[in-house]
């Protein structure tokens, strides 16, 4: 599942990067002693140990597993409500008075067993609503051997966007409508029907449902019978194939109406992506990526796609951004449709990636499960390497894998240094812990040791191990230990020792590094020590066993050396290496860890910036790490904003992305100064060079990249306040708001967001019109997504009860609130908004992380211990469960926002002013 985190993060660096300056047998023993686990805490901060006590759990008993379910629905989208009944084939292990199944928000009429010789047992029915199960007793004992366990019962089409619920839609004619939709990751098929809602317990499914006869309906599996329902002929009762063996999570029902696109692939699969009514156009796109991606996977993973058909489909009202449910993957509009005319490059892009991921998952998820959701990131943390693989092979012209080193893995770490983060694999017992992993630490960080891994074994033996893994597996259920186990007997490396310092424990290492010369060979010193982002260790750190390349001038684009540290320190040495040359640790930046050189080192590696004989991900690295040192305190951000200089001449877009994106982290605690303005000063002068070279308009015979830059760079240079930057998208709005002449799609982001920086009421009226106007979800949301920049009090809080009404979909209200986050007075409006609005938002979001990137967003950012206070102590008095981890990282990001503005403030207040 690609959820919302990702396409908020996406968001996010997007957002405020435009707003400011800018994924051999069963082994579960622990890592080897030598490799602690113990994590040093200071301050007072809460580590992940310390959070509440969790609630007390048990699986479901296991003495009756279901084989098939043989489930019927009629949904009614008046009533919002549904009618079910189903025939649940079962084998009774042990005798038995009672069965146990999860059950929520269901309302069962009738209960009863029927065993193999037909003999008919009544059950009672009783709940535990706390549990979400509910438990079927009969009058006497159920004997060992197969039956039927038979149900009647009644649910709800609710309006959370889990489980079986109801969506709204409006007709090409204008009408507001409903169809019905379901998302069950994690633990919600249980409000569609009584089942053993456990990843392990799998089962078939046949699937029938009943909906009005002008309704489109689709389930995992093709229809093999549709008639009339002969009580009511505006009825039709559709029956669909069986299943494979596959988990609750995965089964999935959709009814509305809905155009479709429809192609083959290479090996005769049928792939249809499903639209809104008169849009199939807008799945062209994403129809073209899913028949390339499907025969890519089968080759990759030398497994042919085991279902006859492929559906994608756009839903509304959509809380994550795809689910990869069997044969029929739902995803956010945005996510998966483009129109040709009014989508900008980087949603294009994203879709790519999105239909990648979840196309990934019919193999590394549903095909093999993982066991239980403690391995959860297995699943999206594989599916998060794998679809940039995939898009790389689609689409080799975005130049893919550098832009993960900016979206994935730098995102990762600034995350996973924090003392309040977790490790890759968490110990989950109930399923209401699972929603606080599915975060950036299990998609990001898990793709990015993934990526690791697989550079560490090559790519032959990647394959072959996954090769092993998935035939082994297949139609069952694995643990992390499983995969370690396959990779390593295809690759003879001691896979499981390497990655279980990287799985079972949080955080991740700096190698500081030193050099001598000796003759013609260079003698590195490395050192490993855990990174945390306050730049302070308490106690002994851990280990991590980190594969270590290097590579040198004479070999700037390939690793000349290649091994595994796996001791606290060691001397390597690199050979053929002249005195004056530099050396680089991380090529590519493909090891999980950032690197502190020496100050020759150093000194040595800054040309390669600036007449780029570094390649990108090295250029992209060595900043990022340099930011990482100097947010740390290891280093002054003086030499970082130096190093900033290099890039003048910088041409490539995800270079210029992830420094535009820590010049934001910057900006951000500057707001809490008297010299802002001094910043913006730079900022111009940084990003004006290569604004004047890129101009405004599109040149003939542009590549993909070079339109996300300019959209990058106008984006910056608006917000620094460059007057004629300013003064050029006033006149393309004007000119696009009048509709003389449409501004461009890959332009409508800048140009929205420095109109709205420097604009007044009427700008802000200007913009709701277009998005009311709008006719395609992705411009509504680019435009909702601006409106925080706007100044004045009271059009701020205009914004924000405007996010809050029903003209912003509830999936959308967070990125409004967000984008008013993007200053100072915005974040303390913003703020205060969701403390005197936080019961309804509570309620909204229920049960959905939403809640929790809505809280990060608002609080992150702040700079000061009286805010710190003030987060925990609202939150201490309103409890946000799914939200408990989250809480504890805002507290601690503001804290060190607090000591980073005290530390270096006074700084970078000189060097600035030196430069204006």
């Amino acid at each position: 599942m690609v959820i919302l985190l990702r396409a908020f993060i996406r968001a996010q660096i997007q957002s405020k990067s435009v707003i400011f300056v800018s994924r051999f047998g069963l082994d579960l023993s622990p890592p080897k002693p030598s490799f602690s686990l113990a994590q040093g805490c200071n301050r007072g901060w809460c580590c992940y140990n310390t959070m509440s006590e969790k609630k007390a759990f048990q699986r479901l008993p296991k003495e009756v597993i279901p084989t098939n379910y043989a489930l019927r629905l009629q949904p009614n989208l008046k009533t919002f409500s549904f009618d079910g009944s189903q025939d649940i084939d079962v084998q009774v292990k042990s005798s038995i008075s009672a069965v146990t199944l999860n059950c929520a928000e269901i309302k069962i009429s009738k209960a009863e067993y029927k065993n193999s010789e037909g003999a008919v047992t009544p059950a009672t029915v009783s709940y535990v609503e706390e549990d979400e199960t509910v438990t079927l007793t009969f009058p006497g004992a159920v004997q060992v051997g197969s039956g039927t366990l038979s149900m009647q019962f009644t649910g709800t089409l609710n309006d959370k966007m889990r489980g079986f619920y109801r969506n709204k839609y409006t007709s090409p004619d204008g009408e507001e409508r409903f169809g019905a939709v379901t998302q069950f990751e994690s633990t919600d098929a249980r409000r569609a029907f009584p089942c053993w809602d456990e990843p392990a317990v799998k089962a078939t499914f046949d699937v029938t449902l009943v909906v009005p006869k002008d309704r489109v309906a689709l389930s995992n599996m093709p229809v093999i019978k549709e008639s009339p329902l002969e009580s009511d002929a505006s009825l039709k009762v559709l029956q669909y194939s069986r299943t494979p063996v596959m988990s609750t999570y995965l089964l999935a029902f959709v009814v509305g109406e809905y155009d479709y696109v429809e192609a083959m692939d290479a090996d005769g699969i049928l792939v249809r992506v499903y639209t809104a009514l008169g849009k199939k156009e807008q799945g062209d796109f994403a129809l073209q990526v899913a028949v390339k991606t499907l025969p890519f996977y089968k080759n990759y993973f030398n497994i042919p796609y085991p279902l006859p058909k492929m559906d994608l489909i756009a839903i509304t009202d959509f809380a994550a951004g795809a689910m990869e449910n069997w044969g029929l993957v739902t995803y956010r509009e945005t996510a998966l449709l483009i129109d040709s005319a009014n989508s900008s490059t980087a949603a294009k892009q994203w879709v790519a990636l999105v239909v990648g991921h979840e196309l990934a998952h019919q193999w590394f998820g549903n095909l093999v499960t993982m066991e239980w959701w403690t391995h959860l990131w297995l699943n999206e943390g594989f599916a998060s390497f794998i679809e940039y693989l995939c898009v790389d092979y689609c689409f080799p012209e975005y130049d893919i894998w550098t832009q993960f080193v900016s979206t994935d893995f730098t995102r990762a770490l600034e995350l996973d240094a924090l003392r309040n983060s977790h490790p890759i694999e968490v110990p989950v017992g109930h399923p209401a812990e699972v929603d606080e992993i599915f975060d950036t630490i299990s998609y990001s960080k898990g793709a990015s040791v993934i990526r690791m891994l697989h550079d560490y074994l090559g790519d032959e033996n990647f394959r072959k191990g996954l090769h092993q893994y998935l035939t082994k597996f297949s139609h069952s259920n694995a643990f992390t230990e499983d995969l370690w186990a396959s990779l390593g007997a295809a690759s003879g490396k001691p896979v499981g020792d390497v990655m279980s310092t990287w799985t079972k424990q949080m955080g991740f290492p700096v190698l500081k590094v030193s050099q001598e010369q000796d003759g013609d060979n260079r003698v590195l010193t490395v050192t490993q020590q855990k990174f945390c982002a306050d730049g302070k260790l308490e106690g002994k750190s851990p280990l991590w066993m980190v594969p270590v390349s290097v590579s040198t001038a004479s070999s700037p684009g390939q690793s000349v050396l290649t091994t595994v540290l796996d001791k606290e320190t060691t001397t390597i040495t690199v050979k053929n290496v002249k005195p004056g040359e530099w050396v680089k640790l991380n090529p590519g930046t493909v090891g999980v860890y950032r690197t502190q050189y020496s100050a020759d080192m150093l000194d040595a590696l800054l040309p390669g910036i600036r007449d780029k004989t570094l390649p990108p991900r090295d250029r992209l690295g060595l900043q990022n790490d340099l930011f990482a040192l100097a947010k740390a305190g290891v280093t002054s951000t003086v030499d970082f904003l130096k190093v900033v200089e290099a890039f003048v001449d910088e041409d490539n877009y995800t270079v210029w992305s992830d420094v535009a994106t820590n010049l934001s982290g910057l900006s951000i605690l500057l707001q809490y100064t008297n010299y802002h303005e001094d910043f913006k000063v730079f900022g111009r002068k940084v990003f004006g060079p290569v604004s004047a070279r890129l101009g405004w308009e599109t040149k003939e015979g542009e590549d993909h990249l070079t339109c996300m830059l300019r959209s990058l760079v106008i984006g910056r240079m608006g917000k620094f306040g460059c007057e004629a930057t300013l003064g050029e998208a006033q006149k393309r709005l004007a000119a696009h708001a009048d509709k003389s002449t449409v501004l461009a799609a890959d332009l409508r982001a800048p140009v929205y967001t420095t109109c709205l920086t420097h604009g007044d009421e009427k700008t802000l009226e200007c913009l709701l019109k277009l998005m009311r106007e709008a006719d395609l979800h992705e411009e509504k949301v680019r435009i909702m997504r601006s409106l925080g920049n706007i100044k004045g009090e009271e059009l701020v809080k205009k914004v924000l009860n405007f996010a809050m009404s029903d003209e912003v979909r509830s999936q959308d209200t967070v990125f409004v609130i967000a984008g008013i986050t993007c200053t100072a007075r915005g974040r303390e409006l913003a703020w205060e908004f969701i403390q005197s609005r936080y019961a309804e938002l509570k309620e909204r979001y229920q049960g959905i992380f939403l809640l929790a990137r809505l809280i990060k967003a608002a609080t992150n950012d702040f700079a000061s211990e009286d805010k710190a206070v003030e987060v925990e102590a609202f939150f201490k008095k309103n409890p946000a469960p799914q939200a408990e981890r989250t809480v504890q990282q805002s507290c601690e990001n503001i804290r060190l926002n607090m000591e980073w503005l005290a530390r270096d403030s006074d700084k970078i207040k000189a060097f600035l002013q030196s430069k204006k």
